[in-house]
């Protein structure tokens, strides 16, 4: 998984690549992502990654595929008023 999906030039660029390879499928998980923007969790000079499907560690830093994300995100099937804990979440994108 990774690194087939997007080279995307922006968040939304990125959330449809991965809509088109059925990564994300639910309307939920489509908004979710898009209100994220994956750069910001990035260091400065490192985000011309950002919206790659790949994953990216600098130091104690990292962050996994957006596909593996998306994966997660569709398989926990979140509705209002459900939580989860993501133990080890590292930056808290997920």
């Amino acid at each position: 998984m990774g690194g087939a999906v997007s080279a995307g030039e922006d968040n939304d660029e990125l959330i449809d690549n991965l809509k088109e390879a059925q990564y994300i499928r639910t309307e939920l998980v489509e908004q979710a992502f898009r209100a994220i923007d994956r750069a910001d969790y990035y260091l400065e000079e490192f985000k011309e990654n950002a919206y790659k499907d790949l994953a990216w560690k600098h130091g104690n830093i990292h962050l996994s595929a957006p596909c593996i994300y998306s994966e997660v995100m569709e398989a926990l099937d979140l509705q209002p008023g459900l939580s989860f804990l993501n133990l080890g979440s590292g930056t808290g994108y997920l």
